[in-house]
């Protein structure tokens, strides 16, 4: 029996993320998924660029829990909107927000190909979370940059609904 896209990309969240089982992300992901929008994008393909991303936001941030907040199957596309919770004072670089949860919303929307994730978009709010943990960043000081991922095809945004 097969899975749902829906539950394909619930199962990432819960199992691969909020768990740690990196063994999963080779059942659920494409060896050539990409995703087109995370901290440093397109640069490692396949379920290592899960692996490594989950490794490191784990390592970084290990009370991190993302809670699902809409998640919407349409054909291969799947939408995800999301919240990324953590209270560890080991991310925070200042000592006022040391012990204070932290939250980041954001959106990624997937393409999913026989039962795999083989690309994702994300759209998340880059310049305020990294200004929270770097004030002085150039990020900070250049307002905008990249609040919205960049899509092959050169456009922005939700592919599904810009494309």
């Amino acid at each position: 029996m097969t899975m749902g896209n829906a539950t394909v990309v619930r199962r990432a969240v819960e199992r691969i993320w909020n768990r740690g089982d990196l063994t999963l992300a080779d059942h659920l992901f494409d060896p050539a998924y990409v995703n087109h929008g995370g901290l440093i994008p397109d640069l490692v393909h396949g379920p290592e660029a899960i692996k490594m991303s989950v490794a490191l936001y784990r390592t970084a941030f290990p009370d991190l829990y993302i809670t699902i907040d809409r998640l919407v199957s349409d054909g291969d596309m799947v939408d995800l909107d999301w919240e990324a919770h953590t209270s560890s004072v080991a991310h925070s670089l200042y000592a006022e927000h040391s012990g204070q949860e932290e939250t980041l919303t954001g959106t990624t929307c997937s393409r999913l190909c026989n039962g795999q994730i083989v690309e994702s978009w994300m759209t998340w709010d880059r310049e305020g979370t990294l200004g929270r943990l770097a004030p002085e960043t150039e990020l900070r000081r250049n307002p905008g940059a990249n609040v919205f991922c960049a899509r092959p095809d050169g456009g922005q945004g939700d592919p599904k609904r810009d494309g």
